[in-house]
């Protein structure tokens, strides 16, 4: 026998576009372009809060970003609209969020976007993410002292890490492209 079938309708989530969200995002861009070179165009993410729901509180994740695929890119390349990722968040969350947690949320989620011309996307792992845990630690980035990420003087990280992102010809990753000279 299978699952009983709820027959309580989901209201579904309505979204609206995070302007602070989007801003940060095209900051963070120009402000660290050896590690999200892969992005290209900052207009290619947008960044959209869920204005109905509040997080669940079984879920622990803060934001996700999603690559626009299938049906949805082939409307945007025809309606010419350059967006390849989008990045969903709770607006009850974002609002209570200082502007260093904002900006490390969305820096982690761009840091999975790993090849501009695919839909493929970085992992969640310690080889993958010990760029932010090398800085920050496991916090969740609930600490009241995360470095500014977009201060006047950049955050340092790891130029091994960052290298071993990124695809070289000696030594191939799979979801690491190499970045454009």
């Amino acid at each position: 026998m299978g699952r009983k079938k709820s027959t309580e309708i989901k209201e579904e989530p309505t979204y609206s576009i995070v302007e602070e969200g989007n801003e940060i995002i095209k900051k963070l861009c120009k402000q660290y372009p050896n590690i999200l070179w892969a992005i290209g165009d900052p207009n290619s993410i947008q960044c959209y809060g869920i204005d109905n729901k509040e997080k669940p509180e079984s879920s622990d994740v803060l934001a996700k970003i999603r690559p626009i695929s299938g049906v949805f890119k082939a409307i945007f390349e025809k309606n010419n609209i350059p967006i390849k990722h989008v990045i969903e968040v709770y607006w009850s969350d974002f609002r209570e969020w200082s502007l260093h947690k904002k900006e490390w949320v969305l820096f982690h989620e761009c840091v999975h976007v790993c090849d501009p011309e695919s839909k493929k996307m970085r992992r969640h792992n310690i080889e993958d993410f010990d760029l932010i845990i090398d800085k920050i630690g496991i916090s969740r980035y609930d600490s009241d002292h995360l470095p500014d990420l977009l201060g006047d003087k950049p955050v340092e990280f790891d130029k091994q890490i960052v290298a071993r992102m990124q695809k070289t010809e000696d030594s191939p990753k799979e979801d690491a492209p190499t970045p454009p000279e």
